[in-house]
């Protein structure tokens, strides 16, 4: 592949310089041409076939633009990426650190800037004990899935469980439909939650699911810090306190 082809796949796919020298990491050959070749916003499953249509929608090159499952778009690297890291995890492991916390400082960056600043809560997420988040898996009988955090897992770095997000999304596009999700029950998911509680971990949740964040990597908590937002978002109805008498003291 020619340096300007190289250069074309990264401005159609919005590949940042960050992922230039990545492309054969990323992307395979027939993927790489066929972002080359396409020529439509939209394609059909007949134009490209089904078989490249299911590996490619799975590994998040591509997505649905309805619920036929015969419509279909191009990504771009930013979309992608999410994916990457939660499909593929132990391949974007194979990433030394210094490229994964530039990736990372990347993808944060990019994030951001999708926040409407101009709202008080620019999300819907909200943080809850332990106690009331079990209390809402048990209230909720929608089916329910387990992904890795994509946060931590772009950063690679914290140390903290990454197998820890649960969702309830399994729409066109979700992590679920794109069959990268493990279907668990209501004793896993609440295990999921004592556990991470555990580890110092802090539940959110929000319409499509419950996140288990670290201060370090998780971007909703970094970009609390961002916008100096502590206690309006991401919404948070308690104070946390030490209780010393529960504390293990040395000797």
């Amino acid at each position: 592949m020619t340096i300007e082809e190289q250069k074309m796949i990264c401005d159609i796919f919005e590949i940042p310089e960050v992922a230039s020298d990545l492309l054969e990491f990323f992307f395979d050959s027939d993927e790489l041409q066929f972002i080359l070749d396409i020529e439509h916003d939209t394609f059909q499953v007949r134009d490209v076939g089904e078989e490249f249509v299911n590996r490619e929608y799975k590994r998040g090159l591509i997505s649905k633009t309805d619920e036929t499952g015969n419509w279909f778009k191009l990504n771009n690297f930013y979309y992608f990426l999410d994916v990457f890291v939660v499909g593929r995890k132990n391949k974007y492991d194979e990433l030394s650190d210094n490229k994964k916390k530039s990736l990372d400082r990347w993808y944060f960056n990019a994030y951001y800037a999708t926040l409407d600043k101009t709202l008080p809560q620019p999300t819907t997420d909200k943080v809850l004990p332990m106690e009331e988040m079990i209390q809402k898996i048990d209230a909720d009988d929608r089916p329910i899935y387990l992904n890795y955090c994509d946060c931590r897992s772009l950063t690679g770095e914290c140390g903290l469980p990454t197998r820890t997000c649960i969702t309830y999304k399994n729409g066109i596009n979700s992590f679920v439909d794109r069959g990268l999700s493990e279907q668990i029950d209501k004793e896993r998911a609440k295990e999921i939650i004592r556990e991470t509680d555990r580890v110092g971990l802090m539940h959110t949740v929000a319409m499509g699911g419950i996140c288990n964040c670290c201060g370090d990597c998780c971007y909703l908590f970094r970009s609390l810090k961002r916008l100096d937002s502590a206690g309006r978002w991401p919404l948070s109805e308690y104070i946390a306190q030490l209780n010393e008498e529960k504390c293990k003291k040395d000797n």
